[in-house]
């Protein structure tokens, strides 16, 4: 006897599953400058913005993983 699987979550006419956003990254390109929100519930710091506009590359590669390691004691997949 076999069971039936499952439908794929792409199947035409069912809903995506609903995703939770935990943080968001803003960059503003006219006035050169970035943040990064943390949206989890009891983080220790929920905004970080980079030292000065020549860091915003730098900020933009990493801050989500800097932010999960230092924060909330996770790695990034």
């Amino acid at each position: 006897m076999t069971t039936p699987s499952a439908p794929a979550r792409d199947t035409p006419g069912r809903a995506p599953a609903p995703q939770q956003l935990s943080g968001l990254l803003v960059i503003d390109l006219d006035r050169v400058r970035a943040h990064y929100e943390c949206y989890r519930p009891g983080c220790p710091k929920p905004r970080e913005v980079p030292i000065r506009p020549s860091a915003i590359k730098a900020f933009m590669d990493g801050i989500k993983a800097r932010h999960l390691s230092q924060y909330h004691r996770e790695t990034p997949s």
